[in-house]
């Protein structure tokens, strides 16, 4: 029974003498008076304040870290009732996003080490929960190294979190596909009328990808009544350009999507590897497989940089198939050219047989019309195409199986489609293809 009552004395003792601490904190801040200070003064006073930034971001952790412990004892509230308190000081979401620091910093003994030396701060925590979400505890531990803890204590946060993306697409050696992927699958559209205001309301979240181009037509559009009418670009000349692109009234609207992609040559040329660049124009970072794809109907704007990264040469080449190609591809096709798929030729692109980085020319012998989910089987999903000079295409899944073989509707005359299925059945085709 003494060892108890000792024990809490000294617990409240030490909340007592860190209320203490935190009054004479408050106090000591409320007299610096930054206004006489210099350029000098104010960068040593604001690295000051990020250090007590992390100091109370490590005593948050530990607090949730023992409050967890209580609550598997039976006691306390556990993890997020110790974090919200009262509800009052802070919101639900803080005390959810200081939850998911303290399990992250739990997870490895290296990370809280750090933390609790200052090193890592709260919003390092915050990148390392975001990436590591589909790690394994092996690849999370691997990822949790000493040099992940020296970028952190002398970068800034965002270039931390380039980094830990980075690192994390090594260890799983993907370069950000399965991220890419989650993503597209976790994209959105909702759309409902608000009764009370009788506005229709659209709310969309889209892949870094899709909202490149999305938000680049948009702008383009944009721009383009702003300039034709004489008027200012607000929210109100947005909505109307993301109509009129909607519902096909812009001429601008037709044809490819507009995304601007920054890959550095050799990325391009030889595939992805641990210093390469692949980002879209917003910074957003590209799996190198949707660069291929992207690249198979595009116009490549090449930019050629000195070893300081100063622009020396510009030029420009057209990858993408010209009017007079695209009306000869619809002379022999009138949909997608893959196996019993029937969607219209409108839907497809034009895919490079013999890809355009490695040597191969956007001439007709070498273009097929693929529709976007047998386009991003082949780029993103590890199956391949032959096509033979007669244009019979073989089809091949990612193991290598031949999966058929098909050729262009409009080549039988009198048959249309169903010589090509009929082609295609010639080949036993395996159930869970694309």
């Amino acid at each position: 029974m003494m060892a108890v009552v000792v024990t809490e004395t000294r617990s409240e003792s030490a909340v007592v003498c860190f209320g203490r601490l935190l009054a004479d904190l408050h106090q000591s801040a409320a007299g610096v008076d930054v206004g006489a200070c210099g350029p000098d003064e104010l960068r040593e006073l604001t690295r000051n304040v990020r250090a007590g930034q992390r100091a109370l971001d490590s005593l948050l952790i530990r607090i949730g870290m023992a409050a967890e412990r209580l609550h598997e004892r039976g006691r306390g509230r556990g993890l997020e009732g110790t974090l919200l308190g009262d509800g009052r000081a802070v919101r639900g979401s803080t005390a959810r996003r200081e939850a998911a620091r303290t399990r992250t910093a739990a997870r490895s003994a290296k990370l809280a080490e750090a933390l609790h030396a200052g090193r890592l701060g709260g919003e390092h925590l915050d990148v390392i929960a975001r990436t590591t979400a589909g790690l394994s505890d092996e690849q999370q531990e691997q990822l949790a190294s000493d040099a992940l803890i020296e970028v952190a204590a002398g970068e800034p946060v965002d270039v931390f979190g380039r980094w830990v993306r980075r690192e994390a697409e090594r260890i799983k050696g993907d370069h950000g596909l399965a991220e890419a992927k989650a993503k597209q699958a976790a994209s959105t559209w909702k759309h409902w009328l608000d009764e009370k205001t009788g506005m229709g309301q659209i709310r969309a979240s889209f892949d870094p990808e899709r909202y490149e181009a999305v938000v680049t037509q948009v702008e383009h559009r944009m721009a383009q009544l702003a300039n034709s009418g004489g008027v200012r670009k607000n929210a109100n000349l947005s909505a109307r350009a993301a109509f009129e692109l909607l519902t096909g009234k812009a001429a601008g609207g037709a044809g490819v999507p507009h995304i601007n992609v920054v890959v550095d040559w050799d990325t391009f040329v030889n595939g992805a590897n641990d210093q390469s660049v692949r980002e879209t124009g917003g910074g957003h970072e590209l799996p190198p497989e949707s660069i291929a794809r992207l690249s198979c109907d595009a116009i490549i704007q090449r930019i050629v940089l000195d070893q300081q990264g100063v622009p020396l040469l510009v030029g420009r080449k057209h990858r993408t198939a010209t009017d007079a190609q695209w009306q000869a591809i619809r002379a022999v096709y009138r949909s997608c050219a893959w196996s019993r798929c029937d969607r219209p030729l409108a839907w497809t692109q034009l895919h490079h047989i013999h890809e355009w980085e490695r040597g191969g020319r956007t001439d007709l012998c070498y273009l097929i019309p693929l529709c976007n989910q047998h386009h991003h089987a082949v780029h993103d999903g590890g199956w391949s195409v032959r096509l033979r000079p007669d244009r019979r295409l073989d089809i091949y899944r990612p193991d290598g199986q031949h999966l058929a073989t098909t050729r262009p509707d409009r080549l039988d005359r009198g048959s249309g489609r169903h010589a090509q299925r009929r082609l295609a059945a010639t080949e036993p085709e395996q159930p869970g293809g694309p």
